[in-house]
């Protein structure tokens, strides 16, 4: 940790390796399927084979989006967190990125809504992930995240979320979103804090 002339703290985060184990309490690695998993589709025979690697939920209307990202500073400034749906995040071609997640604070373990719970991530728990591109991942409701770094030039990644989340990103006071399934909150505002991810 050190600050700069503005007072602002950096922490430095260290990405290590998105796996089941190290995703756990955040969601759900999102990988090719073992052999063996998943179920005959009830058509095909075997050449269809169904699993379903994640729990998905959402109380509103989804949608697909496209999101085709390139490289830019790997510094957090901003973190959200969505408490209706598990926004899922799927690379499509093979390239790495790095995700930082928060654990989630605004819901409670049997999913109910915790309005006593704090609405800003425990910035002492905070991670950074690396994907090697050959993996996605579903997050938990409620998981603080900044939008997904990318290692390469246009890389592209489908964003699962709902349409109220597209609606709450219009909605836009001081330099933060907010609304019925969004908060995006400033940290350097909020905080004084900023997250650098080491390369």
């Amino acid at each position: 940790m050190s600050a700069d002339e503005a007072g602002l703290e950096h922490r430095i985060l260290k990405p290590r390796m998105a796996t089941p184990e190290a995703l756990a309490g955040y969601g759900t690695l999102l990988a090719v399927p073992d052999a063996e998993k998943g179920r005959d589709s009830g058509f095909y025979a075997e050449a269809v084979r169904i699993s379903e690697p994640a729990q998905f939920v959402s109380e509103d209307d989804l949608c697909l989006a496209l999101a085709t990202l390139n490289p830019r500073p790997m510094e957090v400034r901003w973190m959200e967190y969505h408490n209706k749906h598990t926004q899922t995040f799927i690379p499509l071609d093979g390239k790495p990125f790095v995700m930082v997640l928060g654990r989630p604070t605004c819901r409670r373990s049997d999913g109910s809504w915790d309005d006593a719970a704090s609405k800003a991530p425990e910035l002492d728990a905070v991670e950074a992930f690396s994907f090697d591109g050959s993996s996605g991942v579903c997050l938990n409701i409620g998981t603080w995240h900044e939008f997904p770094f990318p290692l390469k030039e246009v890389t592209n990644i489908i964003v699962v979320m709902s349409e109220e989340t597209k609606r709450d990103l219009k909605n836009v006071v001081d330099g933060e979103a907010h609304g019925g399934d969004l908060e995006k909150l400033d940290l350097q505002k909020r905080f004084d804090v900023v997250f650098e991810v080491e390369a």
